[in-house]
């Protein structure tokens, strides 16, 4: 996409507070795309078949890499660092506080049904490691285990939790590794399909699909922090991190379903005999670090939209203009300065005592329902098709066609990423629609 004018890039493009080299980046991002989703891929190649379900793997995978992107884009066009920044750009201060909001609430059923998976896991572990007569009490095991995971917890940016990230990408090719080996030794069923017997099956698992993609609420925060974000570095960033968890989420998902196959659980881990098992055992182990990991990588980004709806609703909106500034930001982000010629303010977010408290809140409501309710399922299905289309595809192709037309004089229209845009929002709108309805109609 063509545009008049430099990146608006905050904090600016050679600015020391960008810490995270390209690297660095790209395992930020694998981190927040590979997750306990991951669990689940396999039953939806159980649902589509080995070729459907790869088919549906490549699109998903296709679509969140250019729907990432075009979120930057609509960032680098308007100076926003957030998701919620770039819808008040295109559509005012509202459209902010709802995105904001949408992103909270989603992650916090991600929160809770990480913690869900957390029980289920570290339970059977407890038991094994201790040789325990029975599984300890799911929910003593969750509350010690946030306690052990309370500095991860507190942290306020994702370069601090660069290091989670190798740890988590490299459990899950653990347990991919152990699922290949099973497959391998484990004579394939006979039940094993190619294509999907019914279109319900479809629409049950594109959203399992998509859903283990969803990352877009941290390409913004990573692309903040990247050294000297050229558009080039940046889509590299993009480009790197999904076509690597597309790899390693194509090898989960078809192993898990060879192994295991018609009988394929939700949670693939509940198909694996622990007891008898070492790789499986070690497999299990590696999971639940990375859950545990990725809390962390979850809790950042719903604790700052949480905190930008708060701000906005008290402060009011991010755009305080200098006069004189060569070009000002369509939005101004909350930082205390740039080179732009903007006057920035301090926000809640730097407050160390509502940072604190709203971390320890958030935990606890999330930890309150995940003792509750009766299973990951059960969370998942609250998640829902319509969420993960509206934040990952809708929104993002809506800001940057609203923003093409409303600011003409800053942005040259490309016709490519329009086209993109349209089909994205309309395929995406009826997918979302029709995968909603079979979930209602399902539970």
């Amino acid at each position: 996409m063509g545009h008049r004018y430099p990146d608006l890039l905050v904090p600016d493009f050679d600015s020391s507070k960008r810490k995270s080299a390209i690297v660095v980046a790209t395992f930020n991002l694998c981190a927040t795309i590979v997750g306990g989703g991951v669990l689940s891929l396999p039953l939806a190649f159980s649902k589509c078949g080995i070729l459907l379900g790869s088919i549906l793997m490549i699109v998903a995978a296709l679509v969140t890499e250019r729907s990432l992107y075009l979120l930057c884009l609509c960032a680098r066009i308007t100076g926003a660092t957030s998701y919620g920044e770039v819808g008040q750009a295109a559509f005012g201060k509202y459209m902010e506080h709802f995105v904001s909001l949408l992103i909270f609430v989603f992650l916090m059923f991600v929160l809770v049904g990480y913690m869900v998976l957390l029980q289920d896991i570290w339970s059977d572990l407890v038991e094994i490691i201790f040789a325990l007569d029975r599984s300890p009490d799911p929910s003593t095991i969750l509350f010690w285990i946030l306690v052990l995971m309370g500095p991860f917890l507190a942290q306020r940016s994702l370069y601090a939790l660069r290091f989670n990230c190798y740890v988590g990408f490299a459990s899950v090719s653990m347990l991919g590794l152990a699922l290949c080996h099973h497959a391998i030794i484990t004579p394939i069923p006979s039940s094993i399909k190619l294509w999907a017997d019914t279109m319900d099956d479809v629409l049950f698992a594109f959203p399992i699909i998509i859903l283990s993609f969803l990352s877009i609420f941290s390409v913004l925060p990573i692309q903040k922090d990247l050294i000297q974000p050229s558009r080039g570095r940046m889509l590299a960033v993009i480009d790197s991190a999904v076509f690597g968890c597309f790899l390693l989420m194509l090898t989960f998902g078809l192993a898990g379903y060879l192994y295991a196959g018609d009988k394929t659980n939700g949670n693939i881990l509940n198909n694996a005999n622990l007891h008898s098992d070492w790789i499986f055992f070690l497999g299990r182990l590696g999971c639940g670090i990375t859950i545990m990991l990725a809390m962390a990588m979850i809790l950042l980004p719903a604790r700052a939209g949480l905190l930008e709806v708060i701000d906005v609703i008290v402060n009011g909106p991010h755009l305080v203009p200098i006069e004189g500034s060569e070009r000002m930001p369509l939005v101004q982000s909350s930082t205390n300065g740039n080179s732009n010629g903007t006057m920035r303010r301090t926000t809640l977010m730097e407050n160390d005592l509502i940072h604190y408290s709203t971390t320890l809140t958030m935990i606890m409501v999330c930890y309150f329902a995940a003792i509750r309710v009766p299973g990951v399922a059960f969370v998942w299905s609250l998640c829902g098709s319509s969420m993960a289309f509206l934040i990952a595809f809708i929104l993002p192709s809506a800001c940057y066609l609203q923003i093409e037309h409303q600011y003409p004089t800053v942005v040259r229209k490309s016709w490519g990423w329009t086209y993109f845009s349209w089909f994205l929002l309309l395929s995406s709108v009826v997918s979302s629609i029709a995968c909603t309805v079979q979930t209602i109609a399902r539970y």
